[in-house]
């Protein structure tokens, strides 16, 4: 992995997901996952808080993204927690360094808004949250709307909010693919978004503004 990174500054909140050697091994591991996979460049890592909360928005292509997310921000010296599916958290092997990473489950088809307050929390402790306006990994060529709950997130935890680009890790998508083919792929980070004012709006109108406005930023990377 290439570019530019931060030093480790000091300040992340103290760890509380523990065990802490099941983080400090799912962590490398992913690290190692992330180099077989081929070189991956980084672009814009300067834009990255070196410490208090932030909200990184995501676009989402494959399973691989949040992997490769997770080891970027750990080269840069933070921590990131993302909203994952519940049947990861409850899955026997990937459960277990899910758990113990403190990443917000989110269970499908039973809306809730405690994944999103759980996820302000985080960002109000001075963590980084990871979350994916999409919702989803839509099929490749389709754009979606972005969903209101980045919007809500964004508005109500009042942390820099930082959209990143993923290219070229699609092909974990694709039934083409083999392991051991190692192509390229890149992250880019683009500075902290002012937000559009939604004073005017309301309820879920304003969520759904602030969501298209990240969305789009995402795309303009």
């Amino acid at each position: 992995m290439t570019g530019p990174a931060p030093g480790r500054s000091g300040g992340e909140p103290p760890f509380d997901g523990g065990p802490h050697w099941v983080w400090w091994l799912s962590i490398h591991a992913l690290d190692l996952l992330v180099r077989l996979l081929g070189p991956v460049r980084v672009q814009g890592s300067q834009h990255l808080p070196p410490r208090g909360g932030a909200l990184l928005a995501a676009n989402h292509v494959s399973s691989l993204d949040p992997v490769v997310l997770l080891v970027v921000a750990h080269r840069c010296g933070r921590k990131v927690r993302f909203l994952g599916v519940q049947e990861v958290h409850d899955h026997p092997l990937a459960g277990p360094f899910i758990r113990a990473g403190r990443h917000i489950p989110v269970r499908q088809g039973a809306p809730s808004r405690a994944p999103l307050q759980a996820a302000e929390r985080a960002l109000r402790a001075g963590e980084l949250v990871l979350v994916y306006p999409e919702g989803t990994v839509p099929e490749q060529g389709v754009d979606v709307a972005a969903k209101g709950g980045v919007g809500l997130i964004a508005l109500r935890a009042g942390v820099p909010v930082v959209p990143v680009r993923s290219r070229g890790l699609e092909r974990g998508r694709t039934r083409t693919w083999r392991p051991w083919r190692r192509l390229p792929a890149s992250v880019t980070l683009g500075a902290p978004l002012d937000l559009p004012e939604v004073g005017h709006l309301r309820g879920g109108a304003r969520y759904a503004a602030i969501g298209d406005a990240v969305l789009a930023a995402i795309r303009a990377l």
